[in-house]
């Protein structure tokens, strides 16, 4: 029962976000992988007594998301700081 709360909750919150980017115009990918990378995380804090199978994936996703994240996060600071690539 837990496992379907979070993921209608994951479900209804990255329709949400992602619709509200495309209403503005949001072309970036980066933003839109941050985005998703945080209401990930949230949520599976919110629901966090997980069974450990699902506890186990959720760390391999999270894991995985955050590397995304740091990934755009380093492009774009080095951009920033006009470092060519």
């Amino acid at each position: 029962m837990v496992l379907r709360r979070l993921l209608i909750t994951q479900l209804v919150i990255y329709t949400v976000a992602i619709a509200f980017l495309a209403y503005l115009g949001v072309n970036d990918f980066a933003i839109y992988i941050s985005l998703v990378t945080l209401a990930y995380l949230a949520t599976i804090l919110a629901y966090s007594p997980l069974p450990p199978k699902a506890r186990t994936a959720a760390n391999i996703v999270a894991a995985v998301l955050v590397a995304v994240f740091l990934y755009f996060a380093v492009i774009r600071i080095l951009q920033i700081l006009g470092v060519s690539l």
